[in-house]
């Protein structure tokens, strides 16, 4: 897809009715709503519902009523509550959009080199193949602390706990340009680290 096109929805496709979609408002509206739904089939759904009420009870009233109050102010001042929440996307998405592109010159002006990586299409996250690093565990716990920078190793995303991963993952939501471009200066410097250690 182009820049700024969005996928095509699987449950688009769903002709047997077994897909189901699960969408959240967390990281739309705010990191502490903490909302989701899931859309699919009936019966399927009605499970989910029973689940969730016999575990969680239910989302928190606070966000509930905060979401509502949103979705009646768009109301109030779009054609539908649905064209404003549309347009808040959008302007999510230019945000975070700047956000990415600004994190990606400063990974190229700091990593090219020490590690690799690709344009992320969606989300809020880089994912770093650290060149000559087998695992990054070590190289982030370490480093990462004496640095003060905030990464996440590959390992931590693995299904089986203690598996090698030269992956780093980094986040780019909250930084200014500044913030960013100091922190891939410092994760170059735990790369250079890393690799003079294991010489």
């Amino acid at each position: 897809e182009g820049e700024g096109e969005r996928a095509t929805s699987l449950l688009s496709m769903d002709v047997d009715g077994r897909v189901l979609r699960f969408d959240s408002l967390s990281k739309l509206l705010s990191s502490g709503i903490r909302i989701g739904f899931v859309t699919g089939p009936p019966q399927l759904v009605q499970r989910i519902d029973l689940h969730s009420q016999a575990t969680t009870l239910h989302t928190s009233g606070v966000s509930q009523a905060l979401v509502l109050a949103l979705f009646n102010r768009w109301q109030e001042t779009h054609a539908t509550s649905h064209a404003g929440f549309i347009d808040h996307v959008s302007v999510v998405s230019d945000f975070y959009r700047e956000r990415r592109d600004n994190f990606l010159a400063c990974a190229d002006k700091h990593l090219s080199g020490l590690a690799e990586w690709t344009v992320p299409t969606a989300g809020m996250f880089v994912w770093f193949k650290i060149k000559g690093v087998d695992d990054t565990d070590a190289m982030v716990k370490e480093g990462a602390r004496e640095l003060k920078v905030l990464l996440v190793p590959g390992t931590s995303f693995m299904p089986t706990p203690g598996t090698k991963s030269g992956y780093v993952r980094a986040a780019f939501s909250t930084a200014s340009m500044e913030e960013m471009d100091e922190a891939l200066r410092r994760f170059a410097l735990m790369i250079k680290g890393a690799l003079k250690n294991k010489r």
